[in-house]
């Protein structure tokens, strides 16, 4: 295992996998070298997917049928409320979500603490978490919950002190194995390699966005794009303009607190004219990912932006915190 990332020589997607299945059994001291050594060495795509599948196939094993997410690999190091989390309420409304998260390691507010923050349930089984997607359209699967396997390699990765190639591979390790994917990145240099292995991994539709320099769709200026349908894959730079939508700062939230109240306030439609422009134009992305074109999908949005997205969000939460039968 060690050897492979020593070597200069990077690894096929099978010799990937198999470095990555053993490194759960692996001792500590193995476990940081390779971890270390990866990221000084650095990564290419098909070892990220050969990596991504091996923690999907060590995860709890779930059949939800035809599902979607809106993921990020966080890291900008900007404090915005949580897009991604409201952008995937929007898309409960017209499709089938299983949001895989977990809390917060560099933003203010990770998935997991902003459902919580907003009264949703989120420790729910395999049964609970399939009754509640049939119920509400979304389900939320907490990683540390749904990969066990990890239990021995997240005190290394955390007393390393360092990013790992744990904080790309979350996104790409939903147990659920959701067919769509919105990906955020915010690393420029690794959000190809993640596209294309993305691509390897099966997805039928994906779109892969870095928006300098946030892991989401920047209303403030350009979103980089590599978009995937089937086997086809280009990338394209997109702006506001092309949801028709006027460009506008980012405001920064302070908290997990903040960023429930401030997205609650959009989904009501009240909020600041920045949040739901930033909303909108992820929820429009992922709407487009569903078969819509740009026009329609902010459009469809924009319409749950009247009450709708927030009763959505309050269903889920009831239902979640009901015995879910």
């Amino acid at each position: 295992m060690l050897e492979h990332v020593l070597s200069s020589e990077r690894m096929t997607f099978d010799e990937a996998y198999r470095a990555f299945s053993s490194l759960f059994d692996e001792n500590p001291y193995r476990i940081a070298g390779f971890l270390s050594a990866l990221e000084v060495r650095g990564y290419g795509a098909e070892e990220i997917a050969g990596f991504a599948r091996a923690m999907v196939d060590q995860a709890v094993r779930l059949n939800l049928g035809e599902v979607m997410d809106v993921v990020g690999t966080g890291g900008d190091g900007m404090a915005t409320i949580n897009v991604s989390t409201a952008t995937a309420i929007i898309l409960s409304l017209f499709t089938r979500v299983a949001k895989h998260g977990n809390r917060s390691v560099t933003s203010k507010s990770g998935s997991a603490d902003f459902l919580e923050r907003a009264g949703v349930r989120i420790v729910l089984d395999p049964g609970e978490v399939r009754r509640m997607i049939e119920k509400t359209n979304f389900t939320f699967l907490f990683a540390p919950l749904y990969h066990p396997s990890l239990s021995r390699v997240m005190p290394v990765r955390k007393s390393l002190g360092i990013r790992t190639v744990f904080n790309i591979l979350g996104p790409l390790a939903n147990p659920a194995r959701p067919r769509r994917i919105l990906l955020g990145v915010s690393d420029e240099r690794i959000a190809e390699k993640i596209a294309v292995a993305l691509s390897m991994l099966g997805v039928e539709r994906a779109a892969v966005v870095h928006g300098y320099p946030i892991d989401e769709v920047n209303p403030s200026g350009k979103t980089l794009v590599w978009e995937i349908d089937g086997d086809r894959m280009e990338s394209y730079t997109i702006t506001p303009e092309y949801f028709g939508v006027k460009r506008c700062k980012l405001v920064p939230c302070l908290s997990a607190e903040e960023s429930v109240e401030r997205v609650k306030a959009v989904f009501s439609g009240k909020g600041l004219e920045e949040d739901r422009k930033f909303i909108l134009l992820n929820s429009a992305l992922a709407l487009y990912l569903c078969g819509y074109d740009f026009t329609e999908a902010r459009e469809l949005a924009e319409s749950t932006l009247d009450g709708s997205a927030l009763k959505k969000l309050e269903e889920i939460a009831c239902v979640s915190g009901s015995s879910i039968q």
